[in-house]
């Protein structure tokens, strides 16, 4: 009889474990095939092209080099491997990209189960709950659907696992050294896949403090932190002889506090409701669950009590505030960047329906607790769904304008200048990356000038002065123009010739005049919106897309 406990127990994990992997997995399905968008272009062909013996000096260089006309401050060996790995089966291929952001997203959801079981100690359905909640969360979409947006799944993975590893090595009464070992391992992995991580120590710390409470003899506690400050300080040390900062402290005055707090609302609404919100609704939702918390720890036993709350205030604000802490220099605003902090949010409502049921003594109220659980699900599941359908139809334009771009500049005369205005959502940074193998055959910059609005080019500080050296070379032996430009949700193509618009050489040149960025974007921009006679695209192209 005893025997056969854990078995079913161990049973019972499985398929929780099974439906948190379908939770994660199915509202992504119609991503696998999705093509490119924005910094894929970039990211794909620069790690594809590296040669398979170099993961070695990823860890003492910048992994993305200079295609951004910089050196960004990113040491990312482990990301780096991941797309050489995934451009196995085709650098063109965005299928294996997609089926691994998939499987990260699962294997974070798995380790949220494992925290909520083995650290948090709540019931297998609570433990469930919190890890279907995380997966479901809309505020994913762009981490999981963008192939880009790995960045941020792979150090949470190994982040929310070495936080597990340590509770776990607590757990045992600090014997096993082999959890705390793990632990250490899997950060120096977390620490090289993204910056962020550096907040390790920080979470164990207040893991300690909150939930286990500080013993008497506080030096053996305090003493099992000394390799996670020292490995952090290493890497920061490296960050310094690399980039000749630690962690962009330039951005940190009056200006980035300010910048940070409209970050923190923003990114609060968006986890707690799915979307950027000016309105009270996420605060609102964090009253409420206060006002339930109070509700539901009145009752408790001391001991539970205590535990129950300090929980709470871990997963709740504590492990939000160390989450959402690096995106103070983050530099822009990103639905990503808090992917790991969501993990605490979602973990606190596992805690809370933990709660509910336990307190919950009729049938009845057992029944209302596990409505407003599907209803929170159900609720997340349909904002993904939009979400998601979004990202779709952005993958879907910037195929279609890769296609399209390729066939008009090949059925141009060479030397043509070609004006491409693909939506900025689709093509941000991708050019010329987009219109270079491995996406088309031959460099379409060989045969053609092409030239697009700022927001489009892969390097923001060279633009003008590349565009303005394109329009010279093209004015030097000038061939005809092309207006290309791109409905943002069908994908639908409209081009302007000179033979539609006897004009437009005319105003092609008048670009060469213009010495500012500002002028020569807004110029550019015009020329894509408002020139007349849109010429829809033809059959056979369409054919050719599918």
């Amino acid at each position: 009889m005893n025997a056969a406990a854990p078995d079913r127990r161990g049973t019972s994990v499985a398929w929780a474990a099974l439906a948190v992997c379908l939770a994660a997995t199915l509202p992504y399905l119609s991503t696998i095939n999705n093509y490119f968008v924005r910094d894929d272009f970039g990211v794909v062909a620069l790690l594809s092209g590296k040669p398979a013996g170099y993961f070695p000096r990823w860890f003492v260089t910048s992994w993305m080099d200079q295609i951004w006309g910089h050196t960004p401050d990113e040491v990312r060996p482990f990301p780096a491997l991941s797309y050489q790995l995934t451009s196995l089966g085709g650098a063109a291929s965005p299928f294996l990209h997609h089926v691994l952001n998939i499987a990260l997203h699962a294997a974070n959801g798995l380790a949220v189960l494992a925290i909520a079981l083995q650290a948090a100690r709540l019931t297998l359905p609570a433990a469930t709950l919190a890890a279907a909640i995380f997966v479901l969360l809309p505020v994913h979409g762009e981490t999981v659907a963008w192939i880009t947006g790995r960045v941020d799944s792979m150090p949470a993975l190994f982040y929310m696992l070495s936080f597990w590893a340590f509770a776990r090595w607590r757990d045992t009464g600090s014997r096993e050294r082999g959890w705390y070992a793990l632990s250490l391992v899997l950060l120096f992995v977390a620490l090289f896949t993204k910056q962020t991580t550096i907040t390790m120590v920080a979470t164990l710390a207040a893991w300690d403090l909150v939930v286990l409470g500080w013993p008497t003899a506080w030096w053996p506690r305090v003493r099992a932190y000394l390799p996670f400050a020292l490995l952090t300080a290493a890497y920061l040390a490296l960050r310094l002889v690399l980039f000749g900062q630690v962690v962009r402290e330039s951005t940190l005055n009056a200006a980035g506090a300010r910048y940070f707090g409209l970050l923190f609302q923003h990114h609060l609404a968006n986890v707690l409701v799915g979307r950027v919100s000016a309105n009270l609704a996420p605060w609102a939702v964090v009253i409420a669950c206060a006002i339930a918390a109070v509700i539901l720890l009145r009752r408790l036993p001391p001991e539970s009590g205590r535990r129950a709350l300090a929980l709470l205030l871990f997963f709740g604000p504590l492990w939000w505030i160390i989450g959402v802490a690096p995106t103070a220099v983050a530099g822009y605003e990103s639905p990503r960047h808090v992917y790991l902090a969501a993990a605490g949010w979602a973990l606190a409502l596992g805690i809370l329906a933990d709660l509910a049921w336990l307190r919950a003594r009729t049938l009845g109220r057992h029944r209302l607790v596990s409505a407003v659980a599907v209803a929170v699900c159900v609720f997340y599941a349909v904002r993904l769904t939009a979400v998601v359908g979004e990202w779709n139809r952005m993958a879907a334009v910037s195929h279609h304008a890769v296609v399209d771009v390729r066939r008009e500049v090949l059925a141009s005369p060479q030397g043509s200048l070609v004006i491409a205005g693909a939506p900025t959502r689709s093509w941000e940074w991708a050019v010329p990356f987009s219109v270079r193998p491995p996406y088309t055959r031959t460099d379409l910059t060989g045969r053609a000038f092409i030239i697009t609005p700022w927001l489009l080019h892969c390097c923001r500080g060279q633009w003008l002065d590349d565009t303005k050296r394109i329009l010279h070379d093209w004015h030097a032996h000038p061939g005809p123009v092309v207006v290309l430009r791109w409905d943002p949700d069908s994908g639908q193509l409209s081009k302007v010739t000179e033979r539609e618009y006897p004009a437009l050489r005319t105003v092609a040149e008048v670009l060469l005049q213009l010495d500012s960025r500002e002028a020569l974007d807004a110029n550019i921009l015009r020329m894509v919106e408002e020139l007349p006679v849109p010429v829809p695209m033809d059959p056979g192209s369409a054919r050719e897309r599918r």
